[in-house]
């Protein structure tokens, strides 16, 4: 079974993506130049906005996540894995992870990129706070 869920979030001037574990979008309308795994705000979405069966099979165990950022014809795709014990409930961002840390605001975990190995030509798009369409699809 394959689920997928679409939005949209934007870049601001102070994007960093520099952070060597982490991938954070938020609802937030702000960036300070602190948030270094922030990549994008405003975004449509938290994880506890995400469907009812969204959800339902992020927490699988056998769950691949695929997210897939695309800004005009720019496009990256961060992949890992869900897991049963994921919270999902977080009414202001989601967060990809490298390691198998979770809060209420993990997307997923043991992701194979962060913010700073998001595609360069993608961030500084961002940093101009242009639009990103964020797709978030499943696997179970």
């Amino acid at each position: 079974m394959r689920l997928k869920e679409v939005f949209k979030a934007w870049g601001h001037p102070n994007v960093k993506a520099t952070h060597k574990t982490t991938l954070e979008i938020t609802r937030e309308d702000y960036l300070t130049p602190r948030g270094d795994c922030i990549i994008a705000i405003k975004s449509e979405k938290s994880v506890a906005d995400l469907s009812h069966s969204l959800k339902q099979a992020l927490t699988q165990k056998n769950a691949k996540i695929t997210l897939v950022l695309k800004v005009l014809d720019v496009e990256d795709v961060v992949t890992g894995f869900g897991h049963e014990r994921l919270l999902l409930t977080s009414q202001i961002s989601m967060v990809c992870r490298k390691s198998d840390y979770i809060c209420p605001r993990t997307l997923m975990i043991r992701c194979d990129k962060s913010a700073a190995d998001i595609n360069r030509e993608l961030i500084e798009h961002l940093k101009q706070g242009l639009q990103v369409e964020v797709t978030i699809e499943v696997e179970v």
